[in-house]
């Protein structure tokens, strides 16, 4: 009798050493083997990756693949230009130089060459109190370089001094930055650059944010006390603090005050004279 066997769609795995093997009375006969080599194109299994690069500096770049057939011969092309000569062996690594190549030209996983990030796209204001503004940016293309820190520049919209421009620092992300110790009912101009691995981006656009009401920081000036005879009343009187020392509009006062021979403060709250 005649046996036969088949193998649909054929792949690499199927390659190997094959026998027939019959069982008469007990007794195993084995026909001679036959060897099923699969032939066909190469196939990759590893194959450049994408690359955060230096300009100037060199890189690798690494592909290899395996047949049958064997060996498996590598050549690389730059813009459909081909790179080296004679066939490298797989596994192949090609060595880029570090010189500056045009922009647009990628080496199989070679990537745009790193370098000055964009400016910040939006500065936003999340937040205002008496004395800090909180704020928030969308950073601009980072040019293939991870952001690791940001600038925050703030100055006075009108300078009250003559330091009146601030930079500050701080790590990302998140890039969000609370700017501390302003005046109250003060505009301030605030601009944001980001930093990569290369250097600092273009500062963004100056937008204008202002902070609100504060709690007056001088004292009332110029206090008085008299005695007024007619009313047997005492009469307190001072001179409210300048406008700029306000910071918003003034509510009013709260005077403390003890009699002679009592254990505790007395307090009077009011916008005048206490009598």
């Amino acid at each position: 009798s005649a046996l036969s066997g088949s193998i649909v769609a054929a792949q690499r795995s199927d390659n190997g050493s094959y026998v027939c093997k019959l069982n008469i009375s007990g007794m195993e006969v084995v026909s001679d083997p036959i060897s099923v080599q699969l032939e066909g194109l190469p196939h990759f299994i590893r194959q450049p990756e994408k690359l955060n690069v230096t300009r100037n500096s060199p890189f690798n770049l690494t592909c290899q693949a395996v047949g049958p057939p064997e060996p498996v011969e590598i050549y690389w092309f730059r813009n459909n230009i081909q790179v080296n000569e004679k066939p490298h062996i797989s596994p192949s690594v090609l060595v880029v130089p570090g010189e500056p190549w045009p922009a647009g030209t990628p080496l199989y996983g070679y990537r745009e060459v790193q370098g000055i990030p964009s400016a910040p796209i939006r500065v936003d204001v999340l937040n205002r109190t008496g004395h800090g503004i909180v704020i928030s940016w969308v950073p601009g293309f980072d040019a293939f370089s991870f952001f690791n820190s940001c600038r925050v520049k703030v100055e006075e919209a009108v300078p009250r001094s003559n330091v009146s421009l601030v930079l500050l620092t701080t790590s990302v992300p998140p890039h969000v930055y609370h700017i501390q110790q302003l005046e109250p009912m003060a505009d301030y101009n605030i601009s944001v650059s980001c930093r990569n691995e290369v250097g600092w981006s273009p500062f963004s656009p100056w937008i204008t944010a202002s902070t609100t009401e504060g709690a007056p920081t001088t004292p009332p000036l110029n206090v008085t006390v008299s005695f007024n005879e007619s009313s047997s009343s005492l009469e307190i009187r001072w001179v409210k603090p300048s406008l700029e020392r306000i910071h918003g509009e003034l509510q009013g006062y709260r005077i403390w005050y003890k009699w002679q021979n009592s254990k505790g403060l007395v307090s009077h709250q009011g916008n005048g004279e206490l009598k």
